[in-house]
């Protein structure tokens, strides 16, 4: 027996065990600079460093909590990528530059990252289309939870498909997120579906979200003092290309459209029209569906935002168990709205229905 520390004899089989030990801390390789930390395990990406080399290197990181990473161009995620942001910000260098993009990519996830557009505060200023903090390009199984996207003249965050991909597959999700003063908060369209944006918070964009691809569940989201508060349309838009699509028919539920019309604090209706099938138009404040099957719209609260539908597909769109109060709710075309149960701050701020828009049950009292 030998004395191990403090006097204590040591077997055989501990020192055998010692020894294998000492083998093994004497081959292992030097720690890398960029070392992985207790906190998550993952290796760090230096702010200086080059962001395509480490990534291919190891596509899983952690970035260095508080730090600020300025790109000089758009940084393409590779497949099993996984950002740990850790508050840390990530900028980019002009008004015509992407942050980060992924491309048929699967198993994406970004957590806990700061999307900066620019240092100046935009709102009404025109679209710059190319500025957007994430693109989603055809990607499979993509998590972006608890994320900041602010000052981006584009978009905060672009999610696009096809329809030669398994569209059934796609499972995006964007949970937890904010949007702030941002000209598109989130577009979804070409064929992007069965995905999830939940629980995010939008305020003062130009418009919260874009969404004409089909099957998207768009539930739990907070929606203050964007002039657009939802759109959905069977056109082009900035960020689809498509002209025939499964549009929309999806869910529209359990969500907050607040001050659309006015009564926040600033309002981006300055350089409001931008391209949607082939022409530039302003299609207006508030909540427009236009030209195909309408979303599933049922327990949501609307105050001061407007609901507009055009052409509508199908028999008609139900808004069922909402709060409508102090708007207008209007329709043009064959397949009317009929509002089913819904409340208002009282009488004198019920909602002005205009067009083809039936109360259902306003005779009941």
């Amino acid at each position: 027996m030998n004395p191990g520390p403090g006097g204590t004899p040591l077997s055989r089989r501990a020192l055998a065990v010692m020894a294998a030990a000492g083998t093994a801390t004497a081959i292992a390789p030097a720690v890398p600079a960029r070392a992985a930390t207790a906190a998550t395990g993952l290796p760090v990406l230096a702010v200086d460093a080059d962001w395509a080399a480490v990534l291919a290197a190891s596509p899983q990181v952690q970035l260095v909590p508080g730090a600020t990473y300025t790109l000089s161009s758009t940084v393409e995620l590779p497949d099993g990528c996984r950002i740990v942001g850790n508050g840390a910000t990530v900028t980019v260098t002009g008004d015509t530059v992407g942050a980060l993009r992924a491309t048929g990519r699967h198993d994406i996830s970004l957590t806990g990252i700061r999307f900066l557009g620019r240092a100046a505060d935009p709102l009404g200023s025109a679209a710059s289309f190319a500025h957007v903090g994430l693109r989603l390009e055809r990607c499979t199984n993509a998590r972006v939870v608890d994320c900041d996207f602010s000052y981006w003249r584009g978009a905060g965050v672009v999610v696009t498909g096809s329809a030669s991909d398994d569209y059934f597959a796609y499972r995006c999700k964007l949970r937890g997120n904010t949007f702030e003063r941002c000209y598109f908060g989130v577009s979804i369209a070409d064929r992007s579906e069965y995905s999830v944006l939940g629980d995010n918070t939008f305020s003062y964009c130009r418009l919260a979200v874009w969404n004409s691809s089909g099957n998207w569940t768009v539930n739990g989201n907070s929606v203050m003092g964007c002039y657009g508060a939802y759109y959905s349309f069977a056109r082009t838009s900035p960020y689809g290309t498509l002209t025939s699509d499964n549009w929309n028919h999806g869910t529209l539920s359990g969500n907050t459209f607040n001050h659309s019309d006015g009564g926040a604090k600033a309002l981006w209706s300055a350089n409001a029209a931008f391209p949607v099938g082939g022409s530039v138009q302003d299609p207006g404040a508030g909540i427009v569906v236009d030209g195909l099957l309408p979303p599933t719209f049922t327990g949501n609260t609307l105050w001061y935002t407007d609901i507009r539908a055009n052409d509508l597909a199908g028999t008609g769109w139900l808004l069922s168990g909402c709060t409508l109060s102090n708007l207008t709710v209007s329709c043009t075309g064959t397949a009317p709205v009929r509002i089913v149960g819904t409340q208002s701050n009282g009488a004198a701020n019920a909602p002005v229905l205009s067009g083809r828009v039936a109360d259902v049950l306003a005779g009941l009292g």
